[in-house]
């Protein structure tokens, strides 16, 4: 059997796996120690205070220090705040958009308003301005006013323009 060089045995430590397999179980062995194991505090024969997870060696005598609590559970009642708050949002965006609705219903409104405050206006102009005009009654046939139709339709003019045009 041929002896082995030191090259030999170092390249085989080399491998990236190698080393990935090697982090891998010391990572495994840290996460696997236990949060709330005790802590021994003891004095040496040197006077110094040591620490440790394991009890000190034999006869000496030590003191077990309480670890860190463990971590809190959380309340079951965290779920039901985060629901409500959830909620709490869903109705907010609810009433945004019933509000951004009735923004948009109330331009509609503003908007026939003005249109029909146009037409009373232009109605009431070309009544106003006398001679006796032709109309087109809804079922297509020509007609002209008498003065009194004439009068009546001022009068509905003058009240749709105190009705639909504001001041």
């Amino acid at each position: 059997m041929e002896a082995k060089s030191m090259n030999d045995v170092n390249t085989r430590f080399d491998h990236p796996l190698l080393w990935m397999l090697a982090s891998l179980c010391l990572s495994s062995a840290l996460l696997t120690t236990p949060a709330s194991a005790e802590i021994y505090k003891w004095t040496d024969t040197n006077g110094e205070t040591q620490y440790s997870q394991l009890p000190p060696p034999g006869g000496v005598k030590s003191e077990e220090i309480q670890g860190a609590p463990p971590a809190a559970d959380i309340p079951d009642t965290t779920g039901d705040n985060l629901q409500e708050q959830v909620d709490a949002m869903k109705e907010g965006l609810a009433e945004q958009e019933t509000e951004e609705k009735k923004a948009a219903l109330r331009k509609q409104i503003d908007d026939a308003y003005e249109r029909n405050c146009t037409t009373a206006t232009n109605n009431l102009a070309k009544l106003q301005a006398g001679g006796n005009k032709r109309y087109l009654t809804p079922d297509g046939k020509v007609t002209h006013l008498t003065e009194e139709q004439r009068q009546q339709r001022i009068n509905d003019a003058k009240d749709q323009i105190d009705e639909f045009c504001k001041p």
